[in-house]
């Protein structure tokens, strides 16, 4: 987990009630499945307030939230469209999860007041964790999209989409993400809203429901940025040792990580963290594995002691 995660878990266990952290955690999967779309709706603009958006969440059609949680609770209503998609109505059950009974709670009073509850808890999360860091995260995420924006203007749309996330990819025209369904969205007059989070870590979340313009969410760049500098850079006899750049490598490997993630963590080119981290695992500092396709690189415990951890 990325530092600015864990500063961020740490926090809400500190400022957030466990009410509203057990309805957001039964609503919100660690385990990348489905959450449920109308915890995420479009943004009116390009900037949203925390206030616009909870109101969005607090507004949504009954009808809608139920479906949403159809499609995302074990026991509930099987839609036989959503089945259809993963081939098989025993797929579509191995993909759902229990609910967890602070969404049934949450629920007793139908599914406009757990709108309404999630939509208070969205800002209680918001108000206790995130506001401090705001501004420095909102001109990040501004960062990013100007950095795609420049980078489909020199290269086009395939360049941007192909880097974006795990799994994601351009091909015949077409931006493609891996899922265990198998959806064409062909919405060709709506086209697609791209927006950047500093919460994800590889997989981007996808969303794409009629009347709404489809959404990917995916991971930013530069989330270095919302570190701290004094805890996780280390200190400057270290950094003169190695450098800024290997520091600022590993202290991102707490946990394997691929090239491709540490260059959206550091905002650095891939051909550049490839270099670096040749010479970390050669002094011994990092290891790498390969999974299936992809090498995995993680910190060594002679370089957490360098670190100072």
């Amino acid at each position: 987990m990325p530092p600015h995660l864990r500063r961020r878990r740490d926090l809400a266990a500190a400022r957030v009630t466990a009410g509203t952290l057990g309805l957001l955690h039964g609503l919100i999967p660690d385990d990348r499945r489905y959450i449920p779309d109308f915890l995420t709706p479009p943004p009116g603009s390009s900037l949203p307030s925390i206030h616009q958006v909870a109101d969005t969440v607090r507004r949504t059609p009954p009808d809608e939230v139920d479906y949403h949680l159809d499609i995302a609770f074990r026991g509930r209503a099987v839609r036989p469209e959503v089945a259809a998609t993963f081939g098989s109505t025993a797929a579509y059950e191995r993909w759902r999860r229990p609910m967890p009974p602070a969404v049934t709670d949450a629920l007793a009073d139908g599914p406009a007041a757990l709108a309404a509850r999630a939509a208070d808890a969205l800002v209680n999360y918001f108000t206790a964790v995130l506001e401090p860091e705001w501004d420095t995260t909102r001109a990040l995420l501004q960062d990013d999209i100007s950095h795609r924006a420049e980078k489909m203007a020199d290269l086009g749309a395939g360049a941007m989409i192909d880097n974006i996330g795990d799994g994601v990819c351009w091909r015949d025209g077409e931006v493609r993400i891996a899922r265990p369904y198998d959806v064409l969205i062909d919405w060709a007059s709506d086209g697609f809203v791209l927006i950047p989070s500093t919460a994800q870590d590889e997989q981007v979340l996808f969303s794409a429901e009629r009347p709404r313009t489809p959404v990917i969410t995916y991971p930013a760049r530069g989330v270095f940025r919302l570190w701290n500098p004094s805890t996780e850079r280390g200190d400057e006899a270290v950094r003169a040792l190695i450098g800024d750049t290997r520091v600022l490598l590993l202290a991102s490997l707490d946990e394997p990580r691929s090239t491709s993630q540490l260059s959206r963590d550091t905002a650095l080119a891939p051909a550049t963290v490839s270099y670096h981290l040749s010479i970390l695992r050669r002094a011994g500092l990092v290891r790498s594995r390969r999974r299936r396709r992809v090498v995995l690189y993680q910190r060594c415990p002679l370089g957490t002691r360098l670190l100072g951890r």
